[in-house]
């Protein structure tokens, strides 16, 4: 269990980590380590445990969705993935991203604003059983092939 002040300087520390990146806009990285503190806070875990993408070249918020992913303190090759569309709004939900059950491309599966939301997802039984409802982004979302009978519409 981490102290307040050990939290607090691991935000810092994230922060001072993406401030460093020559690509990215002081204003940018602020808003990449405030989710990515978000996200850590509502998970329990050290910020430090939280990434963000590293494909900069690409990263154009708010029009591309920020790419964190979350590694278990107590099995690191345990890792979630999540999207977050625009870090300025700090109500939006998270969207765990897991493989389509059809054609397995990473598309949001389900809305994260709680642990509790995430241990939902995680309590479905693992015998291919789906859940009530994916998020509106499930369907909408472009990693599905064209061929996936989830994809809305062209894209």
């Amino acid at each position: 269990m981490m102290s307040i002040a050990e939290r607090a300087t691991a935000a810092y520390r994230l922060l001072q980590q993406h401030s460093m990146h020559p690509l990215i806009l002081p204003r940018t990285a602020a808003d990449i380590a405030r989710t990515a503190g978000r996200l850590a806070a509502l998970l329990g875990i050290d910020p430090a445990h939280v990434q963000p993408n590293r494909n900069w070249n690409h990263l154009s918020l708010p029009f591309v969705p920020l790419t964190l992913h979350a590694s278990d303190p107590d099995d690191p090759e345990q890792v979630y993935t999540f999207s977050y569309r625009d870090p300025l709004y700090e109500d939006e939900p998270f969207l765990l991203l897991g493989p389509c059950p059809i054609c397995h491309a990473a598309v949001p599966l389900a809305e994260i604003r709680s642990l509790a939301d995430l241990g939902a997802f995680l309590t479905l039984p693992d015998n291919g059983t789906l859940p009530a409802g994916y998020p509106d982004e499930f369907d909408q979302d472009r990693a599905h092939t064209t061929t996936c009978p989830y994809r809305e519409g062209d894209h």
